[in-house]
């Protein structure tokens, strides 16, 4: 099963919408820097309507406490750790619940990737941009990808994914998924819904799903 995520949905009425148009995971983001960021309980109420549909809710966090990420897990299937989280702290939880996003900005992240990649965890990458710790809408530089994909075959693809470029970044890059937001957007938390569909249906008939 390949990987066809939609972040940083913010309303319980769209990710209804979304689930409906069958992307394998929906992502909402537990930061409160982000301008994406929702609280525990809207979380709890996004994930309660998703309950009828085969669509893992991701929490996506930046350096939260151990506490806060075990709450998060009572409620998403999975928590994406896109900030500064290492792999001590990362393996404190089950394999099957985590995905750990690193920020590519040079070769030294490709040493990151491969540290979480040899362990068995999902990586996905992002774009680097200081300051920010996801969503910008930045690509990551074409010949880092071609030395991620060198490294592990199981990676996420994000950063500047649209409904626009997913098929043809698939085909290049051959990731085991891809994950967009903000591109997708009307303003930051809210999707334009059939900039979504398109993009789900392209990333599906780029992986052949």
């Amino acid at each position: 099963m390949s990987f066809i995520k939609v972040c940083g949905i913010t309303t319980e009425s769209q990710a209804l919408e979304i689930a409906k148009m069958k992307p394998t995971h929906i992502g909402v983001i537990h930061f409160e820097k982000s301008p994406r960021h929702i609280d525990i309980s809207q979380i709890k109420k996004i994930k309660n309507i998703l309950k009828n549909y085969p669509v893992k809710l991701v929490a996506v966090v930046v350096n939260l406490k151990k506490n806060l990420i075990e709450e998060l897990l009572n409620i998403a299937d999975i928590v994406q750790f896109h900030g500064d989280e290492s792999l001590d702290f990362v393996k404190q939880f089950d394999k099957e619940k985590v995905i750990k996003a690193i920020r590519v900005k040079d070769e030294k992240s490709l040493k990151d990737i491969e540290k979480f990649s040899k362990e068995g965890y999902l990586v996905l990458i992002d774009a680097f941009k200081k300051g920010e710790y996801g969503g910008t809408g930045k690509q990551i530089d074409k010949n880092l990808v071609k030395k991620v994909s060198n490294i592990t075959d199981k990676f996420i693809l994000s950063g500047g994914l649209s409904d626009e470029n997913v098929y043809r970044l698939i085909k290049e890059f051959n990731p085991f998924g891809v994950d967009a937001s903000s591109k997708l957007e009307v303003k930051p938390g809210m999707k334009d819904l059939k900039r979504v569909k398109n993009y789900i249906e392209e990333a599906k008939k780029a992986l052949k799903q």
